[in-house]
């Protein structure tokens, strides 16, 4: 980004907040050097230099130049002297001419009064590389900026192409640069006061004396001193320590002997207390145990009923045996139960085998192969044993055909409706946006038969046989329903049954089948099968051409993909807001929000303005995100700018700013970098 001078900035955000206002629509004023671009580096400097602040000069479309000159007056003059407004429309009328090899042939200039302005001021200004070509022109300039005009020769203000260079892309780029340059050039004068500061620190960090000469003498001396006392005080530490250990080394042995068993007795003190708590443990569950032990042989003694027939028997059968033969009769008697279930398991096990052969046979089954209890199979084949199994076939077949008749009516129905539906949709998207602005160019939604095999099913939804006014019925009603519907039949009896065929399974059918059917049904099932869908742009001219986007929107660029993908989406967003309504109509208010991420990535800045410009004349309340390489585009267009941060990857920073307080921003920035 370039950093003009801020009274500049302020001035075009003034003018053009004026001029917008004024004629109701976005005028865009841009400074000169923004419309303004070299064809090559080697001229790049002398341009910058000769043009001087006439590269600042503001600059409106013809149409507005007048107004924005009245409003320029009419602007703070304290403020704003340093500003000029270029005369576009006059500009425009005018027809310079270009001398050969004059330095105007380096510029590239899009707009024609552009094209002209730059012609008047270096049409005249020959190019030249040495001081003999330069005195054969009246006026002359060259690569390294020597100016000869009016017989003489001076530099270019180097300022106007270093500090203050503002045209092309590379302007930036070449600043950078120079500022580079000037930080390594500042960074090499700087090193040897560095390292003088470095010295001067470290002499200010010494301590001040600030006592007198004697006191710092009778220092020393008792320095001296420190020393001798040292060398008493460690002979002193030696005898004591001797003394500790003649004296008081028995002591310390019978203190570590007596460690040594506490810590001995602390880990059988230790050992004991884990067994006590494994024991009280075992108490706890053993006594758990009881209970439920207990509670169970509660539970039995009070269900158990006494049977003389079988406590008769139970001693007949004990009769003759030895009471040491108990253990082994209740040891029989398990055997034989575990021999019962085993046989009752391998009941069970078959009579699932033969449930699930059943089942798989018929899968209209619902039945449980795994239930415990037999009722429903019996239930059923209680049924199937029945006396009128054949009148309940025949009921079947009737209410089959009755199923299958009211499945068509009901089937064509709600495909015809759904796609009278989508007629209507289209019809309102269109009349939305018709009301729009894109310049020449209409854009449209297209809805037609399906051009594929599936569009010869179309007719049968929409035959005007099942178009009924209900004015024409009279009282026998029903009977002329059955018309329509005979009609109807008579003529697409055949497609219809092609169609049902396709996504109703045949009896018995697989699992493949099954589901290959409920593919079809969900696809045959969707109006959309059976229609085209495209989206057309008329280009008005002499003669009005319309242009199907279906297929032409994959061979265009992106910019030109983009654009009708936009219109589609807001008119979507006009349908769903209800915006085409009548403010006539009562409806419930709508936010009317729209929220677009990386939006426009494709295009211009020019498409992205006329995109939200649609956008505002819609009256929509606009969320756009986009990528720092992309934001350019939108600061001139947006009514609030905010910027997300994440440096570190470890928080996020946000700031708000308005459109001018960007470029102060990043004015203040360059020079801070300057400065350091």
């Amino acid at each position: 980004n370039k950093a003009y001078p801020r009274e500049l900035e302020n001035a075009r955000y003034e003018l053009q907040t004026r001029l917008s206002s004024k004629f109701q629509a976005a005028v865009k004023v841009h400074i000169l050097s923004d419309l303004l671009d070299m064809k090559s580096e080697t001229w790049h400097k002398a341009v910058e230099g000769y043009l001087g602040s006439n590269k600042l000069s503001l600059v409106v479309e013809p149409d507005y130049a007048k107004a924005a000159m009245e409003i320029y007056r009419e602007m703070d003059e304290k403020q704003f002297f340093r500003a000029s407004i270029l005369d576009t429309e006059k500009i425009l009328k005018e027809k310079p001419s270009v001398m050969d090899h004059a330095l105007a042939e380096e510029v590239v200039a899009k707009e024609p009064y552009v094209r002209n302005f730059m012609d008047l001021l270096l049409g005249r200004v020959i190019k030249c590389h040495s001081i003999e070509e330069l005195r054969n022109q009246r006026t002359g300039v060259t690569p390294d900026c020597l100016l000869y005009k009016n017989f003489q020769l001076k530099r270019l203000n180097p300022a106007d192409y270093t500090k203050r260079s503002y045209i092309g892309e590379s302007s930036v780029k070449q600043r950078i640069r120079d500022l580079k340059e000037e930080l390594k050039q500042l960074s090499a004068k700087k090193e040897p006061f560095a390292n003088m500061l470095a010295e001067a620190e470290d002499i200010l960090r010494l301590e001040a004396l600030g006592r007198s000469e004697e006191e710092y003498i009778e220092q020393q001396e008792a320095l001296k001193k420190i020393k001798e006392k040292t060398v008493l005080k460690k002979d002193l530490q030696d005898q004591m320590l001797k003394m500790k250990e003649e004296s008081i080394g028995e002591l310390e042995e019978r203190q570590r002997e007596n460690k040594r068993l506490q810590a001995q007795k602390q880990e059988l003190l230790n050992e004991v207390s884990r067994a006590v708590w494994n024991r009280e443990k075992q108490i706890e569950d053993w006594q758990r145990l009881y209970v439920s032990a207990n509670s169970e042989l509660t539970e039995q003694e009070r269900s158990f009923c006494r049977s003389e027939e079988l406590e008769k028997a139970f001693d007949d059968y004990m009769q003759g045996r030895m009471p040491s033969n108990l253990e082994s009769l209740k040891n029989g008697t398990f055997r034989k139960i575990k021999q019962a279930e085993n046989s009752r398991e391998e009941a069970y096990r078959s009579l699932v085998e033969l449930r699930s052969e059943y089942l798989r046979e018929y899968p209209n089954r619902t039945f449980s192969p795994a239930i415990e209890t037999n009722e429903p199979y019996e239930e059923l084949l209680q049924k199937l044993e029945c006396d009128h199994l054949a009148d309940y076939q025949e009921r079947a077949r009737e209410q089959a055909r009755s199923a299958a008749e009211h499945f068509k009516d009901d089937f064509i129905s709600k495909i015809r409706y759904a796609i009278l539906e989508a007629y209507q949709r289209r019809d309102e998207l269109n009349r939305i946006i018709s009301r729009l602005d894109f310049g020449k160019d209409k854009y449209q939604f297209r809805i037609t038969k399906n051009k594929g095999p599936d569009g010869v099913y179309y007719p049968m939804f929409m035959d005007e046989s099942l178009q009924i006014d209900p004015s024409t019925l009279d009282a026998s009603m029903d009977h002329q329903m059955n018309l329509f519907s005979m009609e109807h039949e008579n003529r697409y009896g055949e497609v219809m049954s092609d169609l049902i065929d396709i996504f109703i399974p045949p009896e018995n059918a697989s699992p493949e089948e099954l589901e290959e059917a409920k593919r079809n049904m969900e696809k045959y099932a969707d109006y959309r099968t059976y229609l085209s869908f495209d989206m057309e742009q008329i280009v008005e001219g002499e003669e009005k051409l319309t242009i199907g986007l279906g297929r032409m929107i994959k061979k265009n660029s992106g910019g030109e993909g983009q654009n009708p993908l936009y219109v589609a989406l807001l008119a979507s967003f006009a349908q769903a807001y209800r915006i085409n309504l009548s403010p006539k109509l009562r409806r419930s208010p709508t936010i009317r929000l729209v929220v677009l991420d990386e939006a426009f990535s494709k295009m211009d800045a020019e498409k992205v303005a006329s995109c939200i410009e649609l956008i505002r004349g819609l009256g929509f309340q606009a969320i756009i995100s986009a990528t720092n390489d992309k934001i350019q585009n939108y600061l001139e267009n947006v009514d609030k700018t905010f910027v997300y941060a994440n440096p570190n990857k470890k928080s996020i920073s946000i700031q708000e700013f308005e459109k001018r307080e960007f470029d102060h921003l990043m004015e203040e920035a360059e020079d801070e970098e300057g400065t350091a």
